[in-house]
């Protein structure tokens, strides 16, 4: 691989791709089903962002470098619109259960969640841009490392990035009833290992063969196997979820998601706020970190393309190959007329919602000369996040709405919150308590 030079660099595009036309059946994909009752909204937490296991509620898995923040922004702004405890117990400030951090689905116990009270989806974005994304954000931009080759190979060929998607959206743990010891073991007996030390000393060299050794072992700590079943796994996580959106198609995701839960068009509408060319939230010590644009060498193309990255992202790429086609499955199920309707209304709430929070109406935590902005000086939820809320939670946009969400789930919630308060004044506890704890 060659170092970096400017003569070398290229701009790395992400247009949306036509990839009804790209994409060949995987044999996985499904049409998601609409959600029975309207949306999940059960009683969650006074503050945002928690990362405590969750059985219930609006729960986004969110990958790293997927585009994740606009899809965080619907999720909280929905956790405020749609709960009846805001205005009921203001001190508590309680909203609709929901998850929106990073991590694993296993961590989160979404494997133990109860599916008629949940709803649980997850952003999917061609594998090979996510890594590049991620390169550029968190080792060039927060570190400060140089784009070289080098550092750009060294980065890619880490354990974590094998299988990330599969490995973080996983609802089954293959190796469960097997202990991590007897795992171990049976791999180097495999390998021709006498000792741990001996895998290690051939591992860490930094060759083909070198890598290679560290992904299987991964594997077979993993999957119980060096070589698992990719296919099955990801039929697992297809099966798993109630819904795969996919970044390169953000709108039509969207759209999808609001007529398998009947949200409104209001409901799914973001700006662009943050991205590559601007500042972001950084470490304690840099609050404000600039992220540098990403391009593409032919070094780091002649990568992507070796047998070697296709091993690492192919349970990935299945996996985004089959969200995909399960999205248009779904656009057909859900009857392509009523989909391209609301479609059209959401293009025209986005232009609405830009014009809108134009002219400095967002304030996110970092202003245009990267300097940090006080939390109590922006117009974030929390942290960098849903920081449009107030400019788009004001439109009116009724003359665009296709359809309105039931009342189910909210009439739901009231009958529990007055279940729960009469329970209390029975005890002789102000209904002001009913959710504290």
């Amino acid at each position: 691989m060659v170092s970096t030079s400017s003569s070398l660099m290229k701009s790395f595009t992400t247009k949306p791709t036509a990839q009804k036309e790209e994409v060949e059946s995987t044999g996985i994909a499904r049409a998601f089903q609409r959600f029975e009752g309207g949306f999940p909204c059960y009683p969650g937490e006074p503050h945002l962002m928690d990362l405590s296991p969750a059985h219930e509620g609006f729960l986004f898995q969110r990958p790293m470098k997927v585009g994740s923040t606009t899809m965080v922004g619907v999720v909280l702004r929905l956790a405020h619109s749609r709960s009846p405890w805001l205005k009921d117990d203001k001190k508590r400030g309680r909203k609709c259960k929901n998850r929106a951090m990073h991590g694993s689905a296993l961590s989160m116990e979404y494997d133990k969640r109860d599916r008629s009270k949940s709803f649980l989806f997850s952003l999917l974005r061609h594998p090979t841009k996510r890594i590049i994304s991620e390169f550029f954000h968190f080792y060039v931009g927060t570190h400060n490392v140089e784009p070289t080759d080098k550092n750009f190979l060294s980065y890619v060929t880490m354990i974590k990035n094998q299988h990330k998607y599969v490995n973080d959206l996983r609802l089954k743990n293959y190796t469960e009833k097997i202990s991590k010891l007897s795992l171990l073991n049976s791999f180097l007996e495999m390998n021709g290992f006498a000792t741990e030390a001996d895998y290690r000393r051939a591992a860490n060299k930094n060759t083909e063969n070198g890598r290679r050794l560290k992904w299987l072992r991964d594997e077979y700590m993993e999957y119980g196997t060096s070589e698992p079943n990719m296919t099955e796994v990801v039929r697992d996580i297809v099966n798993g979820y109630d819904f795969l959106a996919v970044t390169e198609r953000m709108d039509e995701s969207l759209v999808v998601m609001q007529m398998l839960l009947n949200l409104t068009t209001k409901e799914i509408l973001y700006t662009h706020s943050r991205g590559s060319g601007t500042f972001s939230n950084g470490p304690r010590e840099r609050p404000c970190i600039f992220i540098p644009r990403s391009f593409v060498t032919p070094g780091m193309q002649k990568y992507f393309e070796s047998d070697e990255w296709q091993r690492v992202i192919r349970g990935d790429l299945l996996l985004y190959k089959a969200a995909n086609e399960s999205l248009d499955r779904t656009i057909e199920a859900l009857g392509p007329k009523e989909f391209q309707r609301n479609l059209q209304a959401l293009k025209q709430g986005l232009k609405l919602a830009e014009d809108n929070c134009k002219g400095g109406r967002v304030v996110t935590l970092c202003n245009e000369g990267g300097e940090a902005i006080p939390f109590v000086n922006n117009t974030c939820y929390i942290w960098g996040e849903a920081c449009d809320h107030e400019c788009i939670n004001e439109l009116d946009i009724a003359h665009l709405e296709i359809q309105s969400p039931p009342p189910v789930q909210q009439i739901a919630a009231m009958q529990l919150l007055q279940k729960e308060k009469a329970f209390l004044k029975r005890r002789g506890r102000t209904g002001g308590d009913a959710l504290g704890g």
